[in-house]
C-alpha cells in the first residue's frame, strides 16, 4: 500500500502527563518524518507530532533500526490521561516494516 495508519490501544496514566517519548523499532525505506510520521495524544483528540531521530541499528549494521523522539503533550479535552500513539505513512513507495513501538510519559 502507499498509505497506512497504525494507532495503539489506550494507555491510562495516573495523572495528566505533560511530555511523551516514543521509540519505534522498524525497517523504513521511505523518508522519516516526511512519508512516515508519528504522534502522541493524551486526550484522544489532539495528536502532538513526534520528530523521530534515527538512533542506528538494533544490532549489527543492517535490519531493524531504532527511532526515538519526544513531544510536549497539549491536549485539553477530557480526560487528559488516556494516551495513544499513532504512526502514519503516506506516499510510501517501498516496503516499510514496523516491528514495535514503545511509549513513555511524564
Amino acid at each position: 500500500n502507499t498509505s497506512m495508519t497504525l494507532i495503539s490501544d489506550t494507555f491510562t496514566a495516573s495523572s495528566t502527563p505533560s511530555k511523551a517519548r516514543l521509540v519505534v523499532f522498524a525497517e523504513l525505506v521511505d523518508d522519516l518524518n516526511t512519508d512516515i510520521n508519528a504522534s502522541v495524544t493524551r486526550d484522544n483528540a489532539t495528536f502532538n507530532a513526534v520528530t523521530l531521530t534515527d538512533e542506528g541499528f538494533q544490532a549489527g549494521s543492517s535490519g531493524i533500526k531504532i527511532f526515538t523522539g519526544s513531544t510536549p503533550l497539549t491536549g485539553s479535552a477530557s480526560p487528559q490521561f488516556q494516551l495513544r500513539w499513532k504512526v502514519v505513512g503516506s506516499s510510501m513507495t517501498g516496503e516499510n516494516k514496523i516491528h514495535g513501538v514503545a511509549l513513555q510519559w511524564a
